[in-house]
């Protein structure tokens, strides 16, 4: 059998449909002799009668029916494919993964996605709380489009963005003693009971090795794997501790109390992706949240 192109196939339906060559014609802007010859070259590609001659035009035969469903079905899967191509060109469809430390998926995460989804309601989106370790192997393997995670982080397959430092805050309970400072020193956590995060962890040595070096002694005697869980335990007066300035509970726990911890440990969101091959929604979410962060950031003043 020859081989017949999308052109034929074009102007097959419209004869069809229209029930005569020269309306073809004028539909496909060509002339109607040019018509006659696509229906001659596809007549002869598929191997079968098309039309019979009749007064005022081609009838088309019962296979050329049979036909035309098959081929309406396909203009039909062609709209539908066009119709999802500007869908995903304008970001009303599509689907996007983010993988997060809980800190940030329990924390600073719902409020941006929210704002994301106001623009762009029709995005599906999957928002996961992992390990930090995690986040960059699901990102690098491609489970996940976009990680939130602490920098730094140590990777050279994925594109990483710093977003937004601030420093550390000391956390304790809200009839704690130093409720009515207004800042929190090293020296003063000296014999205070300390609720801490496991040996292992960036945190951890940070917060441990400015202590070490200060001389100062602390009563290590409870330990938690995440920011909520040493929150947690700190609201149950077992300690205080030093968390994230993006830790939850700076706004829904009154059992609580933060304070600015010196000398300041900064702390860095990140956000990790292989930039280039982002899906378009998956795109647009990443350009968000940077739009985002530029937006926060305070308008200098005259004399900065």
């Amino acid at each position: 059998m020859k081989r017949f192109n999308i052109r034929q196939i074009e102007a097959f339906r419209a004869v069809i449909t229209l029930g005569n060559m020269t309306k073809a014609a004028e539909l496909l802007g060509v002339s109607q002799p040019a018509v006659s010859r696509l229906m001659a070259d596809f007549q002869d590609a598929v191997g079968f009668k098309l039309f019979r001659r009749q007064k005022g035009g081609a009838e088309p035969t019962e296979d050329a029916r049979r036909l035309f469903e098959q081929v309406d079905k396909l203009f039909v899967g062609l709209e539908e494919l066009n119709q999802e191509v500007q869908a995903i060109r304008s970001v009303t469809s599509g689907s996007i993964s983010i993988a997060a430390m809980g800190l940030y998926a329990n924390g600073v995460l719902p409020d941006i996605i929210a704002r994301f989804r106001q623009r762009y309601p029709d995005i599906a989106i999957s928002l996961d709380g992992r390990s930090q370790d995690r986040i960059l192997e699901w990102v690098t393997s491609r489970r996940a489009d976009i990680g939130v995670v602490t920098l730094p982080i140590a990777t050279a397959t994925v594109d990483v963005r710093a977003l937004i430092t601030r420093p550390a805050l000391c956390v304790f309970p809200a009839d704690h003693p130093f409720a009515d400072r207004e800042e929190i020193h090293a020296q003063d956590l000296a014999e205070q009971p300390f609720v801490s995060f496991p040996r292992g962890t960036p945190f951890r040595f940070e917060v441990d090795t400015l202590f070490d070096k200060a001389g100062i002694e602390r009563q290590m005697l409870t330990e938690a794997t995440t920011h909520e869980a040493v929150c947690n335990l700190v609201a149950a007066s077992l300690g205080v501790s030093i968390v994230s300035p993006f830790s939850p509970h700076l706004r829904r726990d009154p059992a609580l109390v933060f304070r600015p911890f010196l000398p300041a440990i900064p702390i860095t969101i990140g956000m990790i992706a292989d930039e280039a091959s982002l899906s378009v929604a998956a795109q647009a979410f990443h350009q968000f949240v940077l739009d985002e962060v530029e937006a926060a950031k305070p308008v200098p003043t005259r004399g900065d």
